[in-house]
């Protein structure tokens, strides 16, 4: 196993370690401050600091990207954060930090479905059959018993789930740089306070009235979510196979449910355990019926 191979397994386990707690970390923090506005800080943040230390600790200062990079590095910090991660963070105002996880666990779905569209081949039976139950697992997620998740705020965490399977899939067609995630985190958190502005959540924020348990929550979004975990997720998205890395999205929700039941007592209905072994069966089905698809990955690369 090569150096840059081990470093791509060891940032898909902080990946299944740590993302799984960054739901209940959203849940948390959004509580008293605005979504946007909170999700844009944290990237803005952990983004400015991840550069400053990459920069100053790099023996030879790293290039900086050329416009073409700079283009591509902003469509995925926009697909990735400012959407992908700014509707989760919207959608967590009214959703349960495990039902959001589950819900968000369709992402794999996606991710194989749009490579094996950019392949040209069409899914296999098992893939078919894991979308379908996937889809029937949703239906329960959103059913009746499900907490707050309605119908409106479980199709924004969808429509959150298909931006960050695009962006995922898009950031494959460059290969990693050492400032590559800071710029995204630094990029996507700009615009996601802009849009935070837009959506007028300024007037809605209270510096006062922010509790320490939402800015407890903000530090390890920072720190562990975006600082390490998305680094590890920015560097394993362009080194392992899209199947491989798709994994992830059935190991966060059960940390998810497992912390939102024990930190925050969030019900866990039979819905949510129905609906959840379903949509985590199906991408199980769909990375099993996908993965001639992804034998065109390239193999992974030394940093």
């Amino acid at each position: 196993m090569t150096r840059g191979t081990a470093l791509a397994w060891i940032s898909l386990a902080i990946v299944y370690l740590v993302w799984g707690s960054t739901y209940l970390g959203i849940r948390v923090a959004v509580t008293t401050i605005p979504p946007y506005l909170m999700t844009g800080t944290r990237f803005l943040i952990a983004g400015t600091l991840l550069f400053g230390l990459q920069w100053l600790a790099a023996k030879e200062r790293p290039a900086l990207p050329r416009p073409a990079e700079l283009l591509r590095i902003a469509i995925v910090a926009v697909s990735l954060i400012v959407v992908g991660n700014g509707l989760l963070c919207l959608a967590e105002t009214r959703v349960e930090s495990g039902t959001s996880a589950l819900l968000l666990a369709s992402t794999p779905i996606w991710m194989l479905l749009l490579d094996a569209m950019l392949a040209r081949k069409a899914p296999a039976a098992p893939a078919v059959g894991g979308v379908l139950l996937g889809t029937a697992g949703i239906a329960l997620l959103v059913g009746k018993g499900a907490g707050h998740a309605d119908l409106l705020f479980a199709g924004v965490i969808m429509i959150a789930s298909i931006s960050w399977a695009a962006g995922s899939i898009y950031a494959r067609s460059s290969e990693h740089r050492p400032l590559t995630a800071p710029l995204e985190m630094t990029l996507g958190g700009a615009i996601s306070v802009v849009v935070g502005l837009l959506l007028g959540e300024a007037s809605h924020l209270r510096i006062a009235a922010i509790s320490a348990p939402s800015l407890w929550g903000m530090l390890w979004l920072i720190t562990a979510g975006a600082m390490l975990g998305y680094s590890a997720y920015a560097y394993a998205v362009r080194t392992l196979p899209t199947s491989t890395v798709a994994t992830y999205g059935y190991v966060n929700p059960v940390v998810a449910v497992i912390l939102g039941a024990l930190l925050l007592h969030e019900p866990v209905t039979w819905n949510i355990v129905a609906g959840g072994a379903a949509v985590i069966a199906s991408v199980v089905l769909i990375l099993v019926g996908s993965a001639p698809v992804t034998r065109r990955d390239r193999a992974s690369s030394s940093p």
